[in-house]
Formats: structure tokens, C-alpha cells, sequence
């Protein structure tokens, strides 16, 4: 029985240490349920840009090398991609920029489709018919919008002929502190006074040639300063009748005032007969060799900026010496045209749109400088503020005294006339009142000729 016993015990023992020794058992798998969130990205199906309306269309415009400034280099181009216009600029030398031009024109070819026009070739283009009136395409806003004197270099007989560009007229610049050197604390407001302080700084050794003009022969800029003194003296160049009353009065006075600055008060460089350039009259003063000085745009942002000039901070803007006519200067408005023998005048002015509207001038003014003609880019609050450096609010009061250049359909004839009277009363060959009397007398002739 014991024996029994202790075989069955010896059996559970090992059945104990086999159970031990044996393996884990395999647990049950258990499912695991995983989320996974798929990122899908939408990719918006794309919206195709317009083509710009006149894409594929090619203008040709000539211009000169100083016309292609950086800026208008750059204006040009966002004209380009905003209209679609290729623009195929022919750069000349700037005295053939003019015949090549009109040689174009008068032949009726399509050769430019845009070009600038200046208000004293204004009346011969638009007579002639090669000026694409742009009445259809100018808003009544963009009308009123345009300043006065800028109208006069873009209307012609009621139509509108084209948009303002460099609506610039000339500055009186003075440096002040010559004045204050030589006890003035002002400049002077009319022509006697602007004589008398010439000649003050001359005997105080301060400068020797105060008044800097520049009237070189056949030169366009001493027709110019002329018509400035007939208007300021209060004379008229012509009558109602168109008839030339410039050999009278206030004509042959504004001639005699020329001569008497140059040989009677010697206070005006004889050198200034072969000086040419709105640039030099403007180094001269800035070389300290002139007091007065008439210049076109905005002068002071080169001659106070003391990267570019010597004599920064001493210049100042002042009103236009008077005389019994007012304190009279000049405008010079020029405009952005359409040749009536363009293949493509919408196209044409849509690029004359973007580069001359109040965008592009706004955008000249800033880079450059160049006065714009638009009422709404001198109110811009960028612009205000760099014009008041520039002299802009005694400018903004010259804008009521402004003459311009007649409006003829002969104006290159009478104007080389002009030139060419002055200059010989001005190397003592004639006196004014014969010189002028001759130039009257041609533009009887030509006013026959042309028949106005």
C-alpha cells in the first residue's frame, strides 16, 4: 500500500516539474483596431490670367537718349505687360528726332504710332491732321482733372489731341545766401530790383556775372526768355486779329531790357551767347558763378541735394522778377500723341493711358522729378510733401503767371526769326527796334502764306 503511495506521489512531483519546465502558453491575440487619417490635398483647378486685351500688338515710338531714363525704361515696360503692347522704341539723336518724325507724318505713313508733342509743333500737327484726336477715349473726369496750362499743350481749336507730359514750366532760382551776403534778406520782386541787387553783389565782388541766362545762336530757349519779358512787361505778341504787334511797345522794351542786362549793366556773361542748355545755367550756379537763374522743372531737388551739389541748401524758389504785366515766366507743356496713321489707336492709347495718366506722371514725378499735368498727382499726399522740398508751393503760385509760346501754324519759321533778331542785337549789329521791325514784317508774310 505504501509502495503504492509513494509511486503515485513520485508521479505528481514530476508531473509538477514537466508543468514548470514546460513553455508559457500562447496568449490569445487580441485585435487591435487602429485609426489612420488619410491627408488628402485639394489642389484648386487654376484660374487662367486674362490675356491682356491687346497682346501681340507692336507700337513704334522715337525718342532720344535722354528721353530713356532709367525710370522710363521701367515705366515702358509696366505699360507693356499691363496693356499686352510690344513697344519698339527707335532712339535718335535728339535734332533728328523732329524731322524723321514729320517726314513720317507728312508722307502719311504708319511708321510711329505714339510720339511726344511739344505745344509749339502742337497747332502745325493738328492743322495738318497728323494728330489722332482722342475726344472719344477722354473721360469728363479726366478732363477736369488736367491742370490749365498742361490743357494748352494737349487741345488744339476744342479737340483734344493728346495727354500732358512734363506739364513743366521755369523756375526763378536764386541763391540766398550771396543775398544775405550782400544784405538782402529777400529776392528781388521785380526787374529794376533784380538789376539793382545784381549790381550790388558785382561791386561787393561777390559774384561777377549774377543773372545767368543762356541764348546761344539759333537756340529755341531765347525765344523763351523773350516772350517771358513782353508778357511780364505787359505786352501781347500778337493782336485779336492774329496781326505780329511785338515791334511795338512792350515788344521792342522786353528786347532792350536783353541788350541793357548784357552791355549796360554787364551783369549777364557775354559767354552766354554760346551757351546752350538748361543743364549748364544750372552748373554755373551751382559752381557759385551766378546769383539768378531761370530753370525748367523742379531744380531744387539736384541743386539743394548735397550728393549732387556743393553748394546744397543755399537755393531757394522765389516769384518771377515783375514788371508792370506781373511776375510773368513760362510754360512748356508737352503731351503723349496718337499719329492719325496708326494701324492700332485704341491700342495706342491705352499705352498713352498708362504711361501719361495721373499713375504713370505720378510715378515720374517721384523717380525724376517731372511736373505733372494732372490735379489729382500734385494733391498726392507722396508727391505734396517731396514738391514743398522742391520749392512746390511758391511753383503752385507761379502756375497763375504763365505765357506760353503762340500758337501758329508757322512757329518754327517765326521762331528762328526771333532767334536770329535777338542775337544781332545782341552782338551790336541792329537795334531792337529794327531788328523786330524786320522780324514783324516776315511774319506778315507767313501769316499770308499759311492763311492764319
Amino acid at each position: 500500500m505504501k509502495t503504492r503511495t509513494r509511486i503515485w506521489m513520485v508521479w505528481v512531483v514530476l508531473g509538477l516539474v514537466l508543468a514548470a519546465c514546460a513553455p508559457p502558453a500562447t496568449p490569445t491575440p487580441v485585435e487591435r483596431v487602429v485609426e489612420v487619417t488619410r491627408i488628402v490635398e485639394v489642389v484648386p483647378t487654376p484660374v487662367p490670367t486674362p490675356t491682356p486685351r491687346f497682346a501681340g500688338v507692336t507700337l513704334t515710338l522715337i525718342d532720344n537718349p535722354e528721353g530713356q531714363t532709367e525710370a522710363m525704361i521701367a515705366l515702358q515696360k509696366r505699360c507693356e505687360e499691363r496693356t499686352g503692347v510690344r513697344l519698339n522704341v527707335e532712339v535718335v539723336p535728339h535734332d533728328q528726332v523732329r524731322p524723321k518724325l514729320f517726314a513720317a507724318l507728312s508722307a502719311k505713313l504708319p511708321t510711329y504710332d505714339i510720339f511726344y508733342i511739344d505745344i509749339i509743333d502742337l497747332p502745325q500737327y493738328a492743322a495738318a491732321g497728323y494728330v489722332y484726336p482722342i475726344d472719344q477715349f477722354i473721360t469728363p473726369e479726366m478732363r477736369a482733372d488736367i491742370l490749365p496750362f498742361a490743357e494748352k499743350g494737349v487741345v488744339y481749336e476744342g479737340k483734344w489731341m493728346g495727354l500732358p507730359w512734363k506739364a513743366e514750366w521755369m523756375s526763378f532760382v536764386y541763391n540766398k545766401k550771396m543775398l544775405q551776403d550782400a544784405g538782402y534778406d529777400r529776392p528781388p520782386r521785380t526787374w529794376d530790383e533784380l538789376i539793382e541787387m545784381s549790381l550790388t553783389l558785382k561791386r561787393k565782388g561777390i559774384v561777377r556775372y549774377p543773372m545767368v541766362f543762356s541764348w546761344a545762336a539759333n537756340y529755341e530757349q531765347i525765344t523763351v526768355d523773350y516772350v517771358m519779358l513782353v508778357k511780364s512787361l505787359g505786352g501781347e505778341l500778337f493782336d485779336a486779329q492774329g496781326n505780329p504787334v511785338f515791334n511795338q511797345g512792350a515788344g521792342v522794351q522786353a528786347l532792350q531790357l536783353m541788350y541793357d542786362m548784357m552791355h549796360t549793366y554787364e551783369i549777364i556773361d557775354p559767354a552766354a551767347l554760346t551757351l546752350r542748355g538748361g543743364g549748364k545755367r544750372r552748373d554755373i550756379m551751382m559752381a557759385g558763378q551766378g546769383a539768378f537763374v531761370f530753370l525748367w522743372g523742379t531744380p531744387l531737388l539736384v541743386m539743394n541735394d548735397p550728393k549732387k551739389s556743393p553748394r546744397a541748401g543755399e537755393f531757394d524758389i522765389a516769384l518771377a522778377p515783375a514788371g508792370p504785366g506781373g511776375p510773368y515766366s513760362v510754360a512748356g507743356p508737352m503731351g503723349w500723341a496718337i499719329s492719325a496713321y496708326s494701324k492700332n489707336p485704341e491700342a495706342a492709347w491705352e499705352f498713352v493711358k498708362c504711361i501719361a495718366g495721373p499713375e504713370g506722371e505720378r510715378f515720374m514725378f517721384l523717380q525724376e522729378g517731372a511736373p505733372p499735368g494732372w490735379r489729382s498727382v500734385l494733391n498726392d499726399p507722396e508727391v505734396s510733401m517731396k514738391l514743398k522740398e522742391a520749392g512746390g508751393d511758391v511753383m503752385l503760385q507761379q502756375t497763375a503767371f504763365l505765357a506760353v509760346r503762340p500758337a501758329l501754324p508757322y512757329y518754327h519759321e517765326w521762331s528762328a526769326a526771333i532767334q536770329k533778331a535777338v542775337h544781332e542785337v545782341l552782338t551790336k549789329q541792329k537795334t531792337p527796334q529794327q531788328a523786330l521791325d524786320e522780324v514783324a514784317a516776315y511774319t506778315r508774310e507767313l501769316k499770308a502764306k499759311y492763311g492764319r
